[in-house]
C-alpha cells in the first residue's frame, strides 16, 4: 500500500512539474514572438511631453512601425537625435522581459541615453534637396528644381495643426527654439524635423538636420486616450 501511495505521489509531482514547465515554455515563446514582432513590425510608445500637441496630446500612446524608416513630408517619425548608451545584452533582455510581463509599465535598468535625450516624435518637414528657412515658426520650402518658396502647409499633403502662441513684448527670439532661421539647403541624406508645438520643443532648430540612420520608425496610430484615436 505504501509503495502505491509513493508511486502516486511521485507521479503527481512529475505531472505538476510538467505543467509548470509547459506554462513557462508558453510564456517564453510568447515573449520571444512579441519581442520579434515589436522589433520588426510594431511597438507602443508613451508620449509624456507637449512637444507634438495639439495633434498628439500629453499623455498619450502611439504605435510605431520600425520597418517604415523612409519619411515623406508631413510624416511623424520616432527619432533618436543623440547617441544612446548601450546596455549589455543580458540587461536589455531583462528589461524587455519585464516590459512584456508588466505591459510596458516597469523595467529594472534605466535606459538613460547620453546627453539626456530619449527618442522623440517629430514631424518631417524638410526633405533632401530642399532649400528652407523658418519665419515666425513657419517653414518656407523651395523643393529641389522648384522656382519659388511655398509654406510647409501648401506642400504637405497631410493636414496637421501647429501650436504657436504670441510671445511677450520683450522676449528675446534667440532664446530657446528660434522663430526664424537663415536659408539652408538639405543634403541628400538630411531631413529637417519640427515639433508641432513650435514654442516648447527641441527639434532641428537645436539638433540640426537629422539623417536616416537616426530614424527608429514611423508613427502610424494613436490609440490612447480612446477619445483621440487616429491614424497618422
Amino acid at each position: 500500500m505504501s509503495k502505491d501511495i509513493y508511486a502516486i505521489s511521485n507521479k503527481l509531482r512529475w505531472e505538476f512539474f510538467y505543467k509548470v514547465m509547459k506554462i513557462i515554455g508558453i510564456v517564453f515563446l510568447c515573449f520571444i514572438g512579441i519581442s520579434f514582432f515589436s522589433m520588426l513590425v510594431i511597438f507602443p510608445v508613451r508620449t509624456k511631453s507637449v512637444s507634438m500637441s495639439p495633434d498628439i496630446p500629453c499623455p498619450s500612446v502611439q504605435f510605431v512601425a520600425p520597418f517604415l524608416k523612409t519619411p515623406e513630408r508631413g510624416d511623424i517619425m520616432l527619432i533618436q537625435p543623440h547617441e544612446q548608451k548601450k546596455r549589455v545584452l543580458l540587461a536589455r533582455i531583462i528589461n524587455q522581459f519585464c516590459r512584456f510581463v508588466t505591459a510596458q509599465q516597469w523595467y529594472p535598468f534605466e535606459d538613460t541615453p547620453r546627453g539626456g535625450s530619449y527618442p522623440q516624435m517629430r514631424r518631417v518637414i524638410g526633405l533632401p534637396g530642399d532649400t528652407i528657412y523658418l519665419d515666425h515658426y513657419v517653414l518656407y520650402i523651395q523643393p529641389k528644381g522648384a522656382e519659388r518658396y511655398l509654406t510647409e502647409f501648401e506642400l504637405t499633403k497631410k493636414k496637421y495643426n501647429v501650436q504657436i502662441t504670441s510671445t511677450p513684448t520683450l522676449w528675446d527670439s534667440e532664446l530657446g527654439a528660434k522663430s526664424s532661421t537663415e536659408k539652408i539647403t538639405l543634403a541628400e541624406d538630411e531631413y529637417f524635423v519640427l515639433g508641432d508645438n513650435r514654442m516648447e520643443c527641441a527639434d532641428s532648430r537645436l539638433w540640426g538636420c537629422i539623417t536616416k540612420d537616426m530614424v527608429i520608425g514611423k508613427v502610424i496610430l494613436q490609440y490612447l486616450p480612446l477619445s483621440k484615436i487616429k491614424i497618422f
